[in-house]
């Protein structure tokens, strides 16, 4: 593909994705979200993953689309070292009860998965020797990911399976926007705050440098969303495609909702998340719940004031 049509490509990816964002935003306030994840303190194997799966309905989890959902719109996925990750719903800046109670109950079910089955996750962005521990999940994706991972860098299996972090999400409501926001999470990724701890950094540094980092560039307050948009794409379809070892951008037969599904597995410090649609931060370790609050709070309070 020469550098023109590339660029054609991105351009049309970009106008696609920037609506596609836009369709998307729900009328309303700006909401939060986050991802907590917890490490099990030794590795896990199928087996005991399969205990949890079971466990998980006796406790109000019932499994939907590969995750498990309680009723106050909280769900489970993992990660594959096992590490279990809680998805919050979308939160008003103020619903401060209704975090404790979502808080609350990710402590209690770690508890009770501990009681039960054995397993203690806790809270740390990184445990070494994981790299050759057993893979937890049996998707194509992760395989091939896990593929992946031992061919590019040099760390990728301890990022999959020997680190834990939280994402915070922040909802994007008009094209207006994109900009401030975007902008105030990458700078969050590198502030003492929210940036991630040297031993986890440099395992992001030596896993893929085609999918991880802050690679955007020429991004600034004069910037225009369509900007930013574009250079999400652009990171999008140079990162190698997961089971083919080339960027998306010379696969045989692309089009754009197989590009929607190969961003999802891009890992930058700062992406866009269409879900939401949410810009979410990824840098902080896994820490404990009073630290979790004062972050939270923080990551509010700095994204409050656009």
């Amino acid at each position: 593909m020469n550098p023109d049509t590339l660029n054609k490509l991105i351009n049309a990816y970009a106008d696609k994705l920037l609506t596609r964002i836009l369709d998307k935003v729900p009328s309303g306030p700006r909401t939060y979200g986050f991802e907590y994840e917890f490490i099990p303190s030794a590795p896990l194997n199928l087996e005991l993953m399969e205990s949890l799966y079971s466990f998980l309905p006796e406790c109000g989890f019932s499994k939907k689309n590969g995750s498990f959902i309680n009723s106050s719109g909280v769900y489970i996925t993992f990660e594959p070292g096992g590490q279990i990750e809680y998805h919050s719903a979308p939160l008003l800046p103020d619903e401060h009860d209704k975090l404790d109670r979502v808080l609350l109950m990710i402590e209690q079910m770690n508890f009770d998965i501990k009681q039960n089955i054995g397993i203690d996750y806790i809270t740390t962005g990184y445990i070494p020797d994981r790299e050759n521990s057993p893979l937890c999940l049996t998707e194509k994706r992760y395989i091939d990911l896990h593929e992946r991972m031992s061919e590019s860098g040099t760390r990728g299996r301890e990022m999959m399976k020997g680190t834990a972090s939280i994402h915070f999400h922040v909802l994007i409501r008009f094209a207006e926007e994109i900009v401030p926001l975007f902008l105030n999470l990458c700078a969050m990724a590198k502030s003492d705050d929210f940036k991630m701890t040297a031993k986890r950094r440099d395992i992001w540094d030596n896993t893929d440098p085609s999918r991880c980092g802050l690679p955007f560039q020429d991004i600034n307050e004069n910037s225009s969303p369509e900007q930013v948009i574009r250079e999400i794409v652009r990171v999008g379809v140079s990162a190698a495609v997961l089971g083919e070892k080339i960027p998306f951008f010379k696969k045989q037969e692309i089009d754009f909702d197989k590009f929607l599904y190969h961003l999802t597995t891009i890992f930058t410090d700062v992406r866009v998340n269409i879900k939401g649609p949410t810009f979410e931060l990824r840098t902080p370790d896994s820490i404990g719940r009073s630290g979790f609050e004062k972050l939270w709070t923080k990551f509010i309070s700095i994204n409050e004031q656009i």
